[in-house]
């Protein structure tokens, strides 16, 4: 594969420091010279084959789709090598899209009924399907048109009899239009430092695996291979989702000290996992994960995560091709999750549909994020309901299994819930299927009409998990997806600190855990507020655990109390992060250099 020629930039010393901006998809800093990849894209064109050569067309196809097995079978052995079976699954999966009947039965139709070559019966047949998925308003799903992309020129390129070759210069930033994750995992035996796309998102393949080898990554930066001259070096701030152009000696010599500062973080993080998440004096609290993707279950344990605080099964379920699939398939799911968390807890997030998230039996409306989402949705979709809690409670047989309801706004919604599980619990006792006899019913408490009334939540629930993106937006009367008003967004407001109060002082009066699973769980400067306002667990991505596990480690508990008590009294957002700033310089100034590169965000907006 040819690529382009790597030179010297041209640029003047006088030009002048430019910042462009992304989506930050794996953290780190990379500094060294700009590669600009491209993966050749010959134009497939319609060949007439004639009828006497079908039958060898379709064989030329076979034997393509053989080298493409054999070639993902390689780069399945460097992803175990270096991730671990569970990150090299993805390539599993690309091996089953190359042997699905969807793919192979449409193929040879296409050339057996048009006569057409086999390159552009894939060309069309895939690329229809990617642009299904690509036409999608669910990020998850768009994310996985790249592996059909993948695929689609994998297969071409072995009927041409060329070679999928990656290659890339050793220590060097590359910049693409697009990657695969395939490239991420061969680009790993050259050094690479990190890559920056034009396209692409935090949700896809290519995500994951720079996550999990630790590669600085940044996507949808649109423009990037524009703008930047092959050979000249750049910095990548894969914590801000930035690339700096031409960047000056002093940016320079800033950004390698944050390299070492952020090396010196990670070989720290091995010995921070099997380390309780403690106070200085004592005070313990648990530290869970948020899961989201399958390919997570891998970072649990080297991560020191203590089970499984919030799993999203809207978004696993997705990742199969559907909210609305089998009790089968969502049995196997689940079982798969709770023998990755062994004898941690885990709790399984009812299917939260509506808002930002694809719902397929939707109807069109203004507002969706105070419309029929969460728990509304599931209470007039009982069947579907019912067949999660069935695959749920079937997969814990043996073993206690919690359940969380999301967008919960009224009692009635949680004694309607409640009969229903005792109804799907009778039904299999009925059938004598084995299923889990105790389960703990818990609430997402993200409306404010839920923390005003906590109290009286904590007579007929066993826990309370606090959403602090939606109960900030909706007490704030914010938008957070907005960005003429994103400056309100402000997780640490003292309204917002005030419910999170109240909530968990009625929690506690009831002897219920209360939990944090939204972005504030993972904002250095709230951890402290956390504490000192009484949450018993943080749930957050399995990535952030160490960083949240070395801000408790370094507080007072006592301290976090009197910091608690000054921040409700505060007037505004900006007072409180004032006061954080100020104790961490003086108690835990290298907590500092963790907020300015790991956390600088929207969540920080004051």
């Amino acid at each position: 594969m040819s690529q382009p020629e790597t030179h010297i930039s041209t640029r003047t010393e006088a030009a002048a420091e430019q910042r462009l901006g992304g989506v930050a998809i794996a953290p780190g800093i990379a500094i060294g010279p700009a590669f600009l990849f491209s993966r050749e894209q010959a134009k497939v064109v319609r060949q007439h084959v004639p009828p006497e050569a079908v039958s060898a067309e379709v064989q030329r196809f076979q034997r393509a789709l053989d080298r493409s097995e054999y070639n993902l079978d390689k780069i399945t052995t460097v992803a175990q090598d270096k991730l671990g079976a569970d990150s090299a699954s993805i390539f599993e999966a690309q091996k089953l899209i190359l042997r699905d009947a969807t793919l192979v039965d449409g193929v040879t139709a296409r050339i057996r009924q048009e006569q057409c070559n086999a390159e552009y019966a894939v060309h069309v047949v895939l690329g229809e399907s990617a642009r299904r998925l690509e036409a999608s308003s669910n990020e998850y799903l768009r994310a996985r048109t790249q592996d059909l992309y993948d695929i689609r020129d994998r297969i071409v390129m072995h009927l041409r009899r060329g070679t999928l070759l990656s290659s890339v210069d050793p220590s060097a930033v590359v910049i693409a239009e697009n990657l695969s994750a395939a490239d991420i995992v061969l680009f790993s035996r050259r050094g690479i430092l990190g890559y920056a796309t034009d396209f692409g998102g935090s949700t896809s393949h290519v995500s994951i695996i720079a996550r999990s080898l630790g590669v600085p990554a940044i996507a949808g930066m649109h423009t990037i291979t524009d703008a930047v001259t092959p050979g000249e070096t750049i910095i990548l701030d894969g914590f801000n989702g930035q690339v700096i152009l031409n960047p000056t000696a002093d940016t320079l010599a800033l950004y390698r000290v944050r390299q070492e500062r952020h090396a010196q973080l990670l070989l720290e993080q091995d010995q921070l996992a099997p380390l309780p998440a403690e106070t200085l004096d004592g005070h313990r609290i648990s530290l869970r994960a948020n899961l989201d993707l399958m390919e997570e279950l891998a970072l649990l344990d080297k991560n020191g995560a203590e089970g499984i605080g919030l799993c999203r099964t809207e978004i696993l379920m997705l990742m199969l091709g559907s909210v609305l699939v089998s009790e089968e398939q969502q049995l196997r799911l689940y079982s798969d999750i709770l023998a990755a968390a062994g004898n941690q807890p885990v709790t399984f997030r009812i299917l939260d549909l509506g808002g930002d998230k694809v719902l397929p039996m939707a109807h069109r409306e203004h507002n969706p994020f105070l419309g029929w989402r969460g728990i509304r949705v599931m209470l007039d979709k009982p069947d579907v309901l019912k067949l999660q809690l069935r695959a749920i409670l079937r997969a814990a047989s043996g073993q206690p299994v919690r359940v969380l309801l999301p967008m919960v706004t009224t009692l009635a919604e949680v004694a309607a819930f409640q009969a229903i599980l005792q109804e799907v619990r009778a039904e299999l006792a009925a059938e004598s299927i084995p299923a889990a006899t105790e389960v703990q019913v818990g609430i997402m408490v993200e409306v404010p009409a839920v923390a005003l009334l906590a109290d009286q939540f904590a007579e007929i629930v066993d826990f309370f998990s606090i959403g602090t993106n939606d109960l900030t937006q909706y007490a704030l009367a914010v938008d957070r997806g907005n960005d003429l008003v994103s400056k309100l967004y402000q997780e640490l407001h003292p309204a917002v600190l005030r419910l999170i109060e109240q909530t968990v002082a009625a929690g506690h009066r009831k002897g219920l855990t209360v939990s944090v699973c939204g972005e504030l769980a993972t904002n250095p400067r709230a951890i402290p507020i956390l504490l000192g306002l009484g949450v018993d667990e943080l749930s957050a991505s399995p990535t952030y655990l160490p960083e949240i596990k070395r801000i408790i480690r370094a507080v007072d508990f006592a301290e976090a109390q009197r910091m608690a008590a000054q921040a409700l009294q505060a007037h505004d957002a900006g007072a409180v992060v004032t006061m954080l700033d100020g104790w961490l310089d003086q108690h835990c100034c290298d907590m500092r250099h963790v907020i300015e590169q790991s956390f600088s965000r929207d969540a920080l907006r004051v």
